[in-house]
This record gives C-alpha cells, sequence and structure tokens, in this order.
C-alpha cells in the first residue's frame, strides 16, 4: 500500500464547454492564449505551434451562477463577469481572484454621438485605429455588418459639395465626424461578433455556421477573402470569433460549446484545426473501454463521447458515437466494440464499434486494436429518428452508382445526414464529430415502467443490468439481459425506490445494488436469487454509489449521511457484515476500488480524495488539491483498467471531465495551491 506521503496527482486531461452566449471566449493578441467560460470556471489554452492545450483552470465555485462573459485582459489576467451580477479579475500566474466591479454613481457617461442604420440588435462591436482616427466595425441581428470611420475634424477642411453624411460631435473641446463607410452584406443569419485582425482585415461570425474574413481592396471596396464553418449537424450556429495576433489562426466557438480552428496554410488555404472540448450540460455517466483505450462519457447534452489520447499529445474527442433526442443517464461498456446506454426514457440501447472508427483510433492513439464484431463503417440519423442506422461497404458504393460520389445524400438510400467516411491521423474536427463518427444501434430493450437511471455489464460480458427510476416497489426491480440474444433474463425485486447503482463483482458471479431506500442487496447472478441485504437501513441517508474489492468478498458504499463504510462476506456464508467507516466532512456521492485496493472518493462539492483500508480504519492517502476537482457533483469516477499507470476519471455536474495520474514522484500539474477567491 502506497504510504500518505507517497501519492501525488497530475490532471492530464480537463474536457469542457464553453458557456453558450457571445463574449464566453476571448483570445489574448500578445501570447495568443484562449481564456474561455466552462460552466462556473474559467479555462486558459495556451498555444504551441498551431495545438492547443489546457494550461490553467480557475474554479468559481463560490458563485451560484455560471461565467457568462471573459475577456482577456493582458498575459497574465483575464477579466470576467458572472451572472451573479460582479466582475473578477483572475490573475493566471498566482491564481488570486479580486473583485474589481463595484458601482460608483460620480461617474456619470453621455452619450456623444449616434451612430443609426442597424435594424436589429447589434452583437459586436470593434474598434481599429487608423492614421487620422478609428474605424468601428458593427454586426447586428439584421444580417448586416456596418463600418462607421471617425475622424478628428480639422480646421482648414475645404467645405466640399459633394461628400456623404457625417455626424459631427464633441468631446474635450475637440470636434469629431462620423461616416458609414460601408455595409457588408453576405451572412444568413444574426451576425454575432466582429474582430479586426493585425493584417488589417475583418473577421465575423454568424448564426449560419460560418465565419467569414473580410479584405479591402485598393479601390476601398470591401469583399469575401475568407468563408469557413460547418456543414450539417445539428449545430444551431457561432456565438464568436476572433483571430491570433499573426491572423494566421482564426478560432470560433458555437451552440454547442465546442472551440474551433483555422489555419492559413500555403498549399490547402485555410484548413481545420484539433482543440480541446467536452460536454455543454452536466456529465451523468463514464466507463472506460476494457482494455482502457478510450473512455465512454454520457452527458445530459443529449451525446456519448469516446475520448482517447493522441499519443502522448494530449486526449482529444475521437468519436461522438450517440446524438439522442434525449438527455442521458447512464452508459456502460460490455466490450471495447460495444456500450450501453440509457437516457430519460424507458428503453435501452445497445451500440456496435464501426471498423472506421477502429481504424482512425489505431492511428490516432498507436495502439493496435482488433474487432470481429466491426462490419459496418459508419451510421446515420434519419429525419425524426433517434435510432442510428448502420452504413454498410455495399450501401456505399450504391450510393456512388447514385451520386456519382462517395458523399451520400437524399436518393434512393434513405440517408438525410450526408456521411463520408475518412481516414484520420489526428482527431477529428467538430464538422466530423457531428455526422461522420456515430455508432450504428443494434438492439434495443424493453422492460421498464419509467425513465432508466442505470446500466452496468459484467466483466465477462456475458450480462447486462439496468434500473429506472421508482418510487414504488413493483418499478424498483433490476432487470438483467442476456448479450446476444438480447432477451430478459428476469427481475430482481428487493428494492422499494430508485436503484442508484449497479456494479458486478469483478468475477462476474455476483451483482451488488444500492438504493434510495438506503438499503443495499447482493444477487447471485446465475441463479437470480438473493444472497443477503443490509439487515438493517445500512445508511441514514441515500446510498449514492458501491464498489468491489479485487476479491469479490469485500464491498463499499458512501451515502448522503457523509460515510463510507466496507462490508466484509462472513466466513463462508452468505452473508456481509460492516466491518469499518469513516465520515467525512460532505456527502460523498462517487465512489470506486482499484485492483490495489485503493479507494476513489468523489463529494457534492466536487472534491476528490484518495483514501485506503488499514486493518478497520480508513486512512486519507490524498486530497486533491481544488484545481485538480470539480465545482459541482462528482457523478461518476472509475479507474482506469488494462495498463500498468494508475489512473482515474471523473464526471461532474459543472459538465467537466476529468482525467487524473497518480503516481510517486509527480507534482502537481497546475499548482498545490487553491486560489483565493473574494
Amino acid at each position: 500500500m502506497l504510504g500518505k506521503k507517497a501519492v501525488r496527482t497530475k490532471c492530464v486531461y480537463r474536457s469542457v464547454a464553453c458557456n453558450r452566449g457571445t463574449g464566453t471566449a476571448d483570445i489574448h493578441t500578445g501570447t495568443d492564449s484562449i481564456v474561455f467560460c466552462g460552466g462556473r470556471s474559467l479555462i486558459l489554452l495556451s498555444r504551441s505551434g498551431v495545438r492547443y492545450s489546457t494550461s490553467s483552470y480557475l474554479p468559481l465555485s463560490s458563485h451560484l451562477k455560471s461565467v457568462s462573459w471573459v475577456k482577456a485582459d493582458s498575459a497574465e489576467k483575464a477579466v470576467a463577469g458572472c451572472e451573479d451580477g460582479k466582475v473578477y479579475l483572475w490573475n493566471v500566474n498566482s491564481g488570486e481572484v479580486t473583485e474589481v466591479c463595484k458601482h460608483d454613481d460620480s461617474i456619470v457617461y453621455l452619450s456623444a454621438i449616434l451612430c443609426q442604420g442597424h435594424e436589429d440588435w447589434v452583437r459586436g462591436l470593434d474598434f481599429r485605429s487608423t492614421e487620422t482616427g478609428c474605424v468601428l466595425a458593427s454586426g447586428s441581428q439584421d444580417h448586416y455588418i456596418r463600418l462607421w470611420r471617425i475622424n478628428l475634424v480639422k480646421e482648414e477642411e475645404d467645405n466640399q459639395n459633394f461628400k456623404l453624411k457625417e455626424n459631427l460631435f464633441h468631446v474635450r473641446d475637440r470636434k469629431y465626424k462620423s461616416t458609414l463607410e460601408s455595409i457588408l452584406l453576405a451572412h444568413e443569419n444574426f451576425v454575432t461578433s466582429v474582430r479586426w485582425m493585425s493584417n488589417g482585415m475583418l473577421l465575423s461570425s454568424s448564426m449560419d455556421k460560418t465565419l467569414i474574413v473580410w479584405e479591402q481592396d485598393s479601390e476601398g471596396m470591401w469583399s469575401e477573402s475568407v468563408h469557413v464553418g460547418e456543414v450539417g449537424g445539428n449545430n444551431l450556429g457561432l456565438y464568436g470569433g476572433f483571430p491570433t495576433s499573426d491572423s494566421s489562426l482564426i478560432v470560433s466557438h458555437g451552440f454547442q460549446g465546442a472551440l474551433q480552428a483555422w489555419r492559413n496554410t500555403v498549399q490547402e488555404g485555410w484548413v481545420g484545426v484539433p482543440m480541446p472540448g467536452g460536454h455543454f450540460a452536466p456529465v451523468k455517466d463514464i466507463s472506460w473501454a476494457p482494455s482502457g483505450h478510450y473512455l465512454l462519457s454520457a452527458s445530459a447534452d443529449q451525446s456519448v463521447r469516446v475520448s482517447a489520447d493522441w499519443q502522448g499529445a494530449g486526449w482529444y474527442e475521437v468519436a461522438r458515437s450517440q446524438v439522442h433526442g434525449h438527455d442521458l443517464s447512464c452508459a456502460s461498456f460490455i466490450s471495447d466494440s460495444s456500450y450501453l446506454s440509457g437516457s430519460e426514457e424507458k428503453v435501452l440501447r445497445v451500440f456496435q464499434a464501426t471498423s472506421t472508427f477502429f481504424s482512425n483510433v489505431n492511428a490516432i492513439t498507436g495502439s493496435r486494436l482488433e474487432s470481429k464484431d466491426a462490419c459496418v463503417i459508419g451510421a446515420h440519423i434519419p429525419a425524426l429518428g433517434l435510432s442510428n442506422k448502420a452504413i454498410t461497404p455495399e450501401d456505399m458504393t450504391s450510393a456512388v452508382e447514385h451520386t456519382g460520389t462517395a458523399h451520400v445524400k437524399d436518393y434512393e438510400i434513405p440517408y438525410q445526414v450526408a456521411f463520408a467516411p475518412a481516414s484520420l491521423q489526428e482527431p477529428p474536427l467538430e464538422e466530423v464529430l457531428l455526422q461522420n463518427t456515430l455508432w450504428p444501434e443494434v438492439h434495443k430493450l424493453y422492460g421498464h415502467g419509467y425513465e432508466v437511471y442505470q446500466c452496468a455489464a459484467s466483466p465477462d460480458g456475458k450480462t447486462l443490468a439496468s434500473s429506472c427510476k421508482a418510487s414504488q416497489v413493483q418499478f424498483a426491480a433490476v432487470i438483467l439481459w442476456e448479450v446476444g440474444s438480447w432477451s430478459k433474463l428476469g427481475e430482481l425485486q428487493h428494492h422499494s425506490l430508485t436503484v442508484t447503482r449497479i456494479k458486478f463483482s469483478p468475477d462476474s458471479t455476483c451483482l451488488l445494488t444500492v438504493s434510495r431506500d438506503r438499503d443495499w442487496a447482493v444477487w447471485d447472478v446465475s441463479s437470480r436469487t438473493l444472497l443477503s441485504s443490509s439487515p438493517s437501513k445500512a445508511h441514514s441517508r441515500i446510498i449514492w454509489d458501491c464498489a468491489w474489492f479485487a476479491d469479490s468478498s469485500s464491498f463499499a458504499t458512501v451515502s448522503r449521511d457523509k460515510k463510507l463504510k466496507i462490508w466484509d462476506k462472513v466466513n463462508s456464508e452468505m452473508s456481509w457484515q460492516e466491518t469499518c467507516s469513516r465520515t467525512f466532512q460532505g456527502s460523498v456521492t462517487a465512489l470506486d476500488v482499484s485492483a490495489a485496493g485503493l479507494i476513489l472518493l468523489g463529494f457534492e462539492s466536487g472534491d476528490i480524495s484518495v483514501v485506503a483500508r488499514q486493518g478497520d480504519e480508513i486512512e486519507v492517502l490524498c486530497e486533491l488539491p481544488r484545481l485538480q476537482c470539480a465545482t459541482l457533483t462528482i457523478n461518476t469516477i472509475q479507474w482506469r483498467p488494462g495498463v500498468s499507470e494508475l489512473m482515474f476519471a471523473a464526471c461532474s455536474e459543472d459538465n467537466s471531465l476529468l482525467i487524473v495520474s497518480v503516481c510517486d514522484e509527480l507534482s502537481v500539474s497546475l499548482s498545490d495551491e487553491v486560489p483565493r477567491e473574494p
């Protein structure tokens, strides 16, 4: 067992989407660092070449609402506005947070000039200095961009007979004039932001899912120079865009919180660049592939995503295997090539990996995964449908005969979403994730009376178990399913309220269930009989999670009553009794146990701890620094299987997905100091 001082942790991956809205991301023009609002936190991405990776993280856990606006004030500081009506200054180097916005009645602002012309809300403004004054760019929901030139009026200027309409105004005894120089129209929806580039061009973003770079010719006429963005998918548009200091890279953030970037190349023009991303709603469940090569995450944003390590360059999303019409509540790998998921509906769905997924993951991660079950190359979602339909090589051949291309859409083959198989050497871009990385649905499982709440797969991959929300005994049953035939094996009836967690023992012979009724139960999987249950209420509050030890004879439970309890099997009898427990400062909501007996705990506060059993006592080995934790409840926490490196993943209500490495002599990746909040 590792000693208390020997345990060190390093956060190797933090995945979270940018908050929806204009002004939720910005770039510092000196260092090209990107800062964006992610839930109730600020994330700083540092640039290395054309790649961006997370370098700093600030949890604003004291704020009851999310961060809604951010501005990169300098290379070391960022200003953030929260939905609690306050503005804060973040010192990136020290981690210190200071409240900077205080109302001062003595300051009075007077209107100097009114630039009229837009017919709807103005969503973006940006100034550019010139030799004689400045140019103001304004973007509006009326789809137009207007350029206003503001210059100082000189006394010797002649009163010309013909000139553009001027608006005159005075500031500090100086006379200025404002003229409408140009009106730009190319976007087909709201213009959400305008930003001047260092080369004098103008960058605009729109809800039509495009970025446009505008260039002025020698005669003063403005025209489109670059037009990039998304095609297809279910994204509703872009909330903002900004260029790097050298104008070689442009970045946008959109409705689904994804950061997207394009770089200017000599041979290919503007091409996409992989960017960190994440879920834009609470992440409800995670599941490691049995081999440990990739991680599955299910979220209330109605998607299931697969993340993997890009050959040591960082973890990235490599597939969006399921885009659903309901909020996802649970997911569990059956094997490396299939998983089971449940959502706010009464149906469980089984998905199978594609051959395209395996070939791309092998190229991205450097692994050599094989699957004989992957006989399809992709999947698509029919119009008004929720089920991913398989696309076989024969379907693509038929599509080519009808369309003359392998990009299929709405011919005799009923594809409503275009699919184009791609061979990737790096993580896919957002538009590829949206429509070309789906896994086909191979089976539905019916049997629950209410929304599915939890699901699990046995380690041997032969049995599935699931539960649904329940307030009555008849609906609180756990259903067992046989993998392959997908038939119902039976119902396990014991609990009276929702079963909150289901765990198979490592040897796949027993099943452990815990419930809101504060009771646990152990079942024999083969005979589907109850082996044991707690003689009285195991905890005084809701039991949130449970986990088996490697010997399949002991297990642990955690509860809202702030307690971790360990239960040992009584000799050869089929009964378990409490042998040790420990009370913590907050409600414990997530739990997992490693093969070596290290216990992971996730708390309602978002904190994470590593503990271990020492005889009849439970010793705290490590409490993760605040910068490596979440700001809201930890929903699920799991050790990574199949690899020698000790690593775990956790997901939270604050939309974040974390991967943390646990080792002997590693320093904390960001800082051991907790940032000081006002």
